[in-house]
């Protein structure tokens, strides 16, 4: 018999298990938390790295970013807790939190690119950080009106595929 219609490897997996969307939602639950220890081995690095080279700036920087994106993850998290159309002060809070955060970091980053850029590209970068604030009060404060989303009709009255004539109207 040849080797080929033979399996060398005995690994047994019932089929429930492959396709299963418990261990998937598992795996990815898992995710955020690579990313946040990606965060602090690189923090941690950059910091021995500034410390050495005795740059207060970089250091007070990454501190700074570092416990920054751990209070806008914070916040986004519990942005998306609250129903969408909530119209409460904490709603607006965390959208004007998360604006704010999210614009210094930005910033902080168009700083410290700045400082070894020409003023041209130091200029754009600039430019692109203001842009992306405005998008961002765009998308918070414009665009996330719950009032644009409402239907003129009402929940109740339901739509019929029938055509009928207008009633006139008495006025």
């Amino acid at each position: 018999m040849s080797s080929i219609g033979r399996s060398t490897s005995r690994i047994h997996t019932p089929l429930s298990s492959c396709n299963n969307t418990e261990n998937k939602d598992y795996s990815l639950s898992l995710l955020p938390y690579f990313a946040y220890l990606n965060l602090t081995i690189s923090s941690m690095s950059t910091i021995y790295r500034a410390y050495i080279h005795n740059d207060l700036p970089m250091i007070i920087f990454i501190v700074f970013v570092y416990f920054a994106y751990f209070m806008l993850d914070h916040c986004f998290t519990e942005f998306n807790k609250l129903p969408p159309n909530d119209n409460s002060q904490k709603k607006e809070f965390l959208k004007f939190t998360i604006c704010v955060l999210s614009t210094s970091i930005l910033f902080g980053f168009a700083c410290q690119f700045a400082t070894f850029l020409n003023l041209a590209a130091s200029l754009s970068i600039f430019l692109l950080v203001i842009a992306s604030s405005f998008c961002l009060l765009y998308v918070y404060f414009v665009y996330d009106d719950p009032k644009m989303f409402r239907s003129s009709r009402p929940k109740n009255e339901k739509v019929s595929s029938k055509k009928t004539k207008p009633s006139p109207e008495i006025v």
